[in-house]
């Protein structure tokens, strides 16, 4: 028994046919999220999880076209299976901030967000010395002035900056949809502060970028996708708890 059988055993995949979150197709097993945007000549990937989940992603993704995979960020819960589905034809879309990032998670060391992260802040830099993602290189690497790059490929998504969790950091945004990437989470089944941040300043005004734009939904990359509203108190409450520390 290979480790995706594993996988599929202990941690069953959970997709929008078995719970609908809106119109949000997505995929989401053993704690990672992947989203499918439908565009005019083929489709749109978000975020590709890690190697656990490959085996029912992959079943999943049969369904599909996928042409392009956009990256929400460079960890390797997120980009693991690029270099799969690009060896497969899909055009792979980074942030030219992540660059530098894609195996070497040292290179924007994370903070915690809040003192209680703090242990888990150092299993975290652990982690992402050993697991390092296949080697690839993006076919499109883009800047913040890009924001239209999805419309001229066919999708009607717009690229939202929203630095922190790492430089590169991005949304995409869609039909009241926003997908957040690590910006937000609900890993631990409930809307929560992401706990490890490059730049907890920049992770602020992301998640007042984000209450700026009050989406309709949050499709985060840990966890299913949320109301905004369970999710606005709690930006809200931790705005306010950091803004002595951090001003506005």
């Amino acid at each position: 028994m290979d480790i995706h059988h594993i996988t599929d055993r202990l941690c069953p995949a959970v997709t929008n046919e078995d719970r609908r979150c809106g119109d949000i197709i997505y995929y989401a097993q053993n704690d990672m999220t992947c989203y499918i945007i439908r565009g005019e000549q083929g489709d749109l990937l978000i975020d590709t999880g890690m190697f656990q989940i490959w085996g029912g992603l992959r079943r999943w993704l049969g369904k599909y076209d996928i042409r392009h995979v956009l990256l929400t960020h460079a960890h390797a819960d997120h980009d693991w299976n690029a270099a799969k589905l690009q060896k497969a034809g899909a055009k792979i879309l980074l942030s030219e901030r992540d660059r530098d990032l894609r195996q070497n998670f040292m290179s924007q060391r994370v903070k915690p967000t809040m003192p209680k992260y703090t242990l888990r802040n150092y299993t975290q830099w652990i982690n992402g010395s050993i697991f390092k993602s296949p080697a690839y290189d993006a076919d499109i690497y883009f800047d913040r002035r890009q924001r239209g790059l999805l419309h001229e490929l066919g999708y009607g998504a717009d690229i939202l900056p929203l630095p922190g969790h790492t430089y590169g950091s991005v949304g995409v945004y869609s039909r009241g949809v926003l997908y957040c990437g690590d910006a937000f989470t609900g890993i631990w089944k409930r809307p929560d502060i992401t706990p490890h941040a490059v730049s907890v300043k920049l992770m602020r005004r992301s998640l007042e970028r984000i209450v700026a734009l009050s989406p309709e939904w949050l499709a985060c990359g840990h966890g299913l996708p949320m109301r905004y509203g369970d999710a606005f108190p709690v930006i809200d409450g931790y705005l306010h708890m950091t803004e002595r520390n951090y001003g506005r």
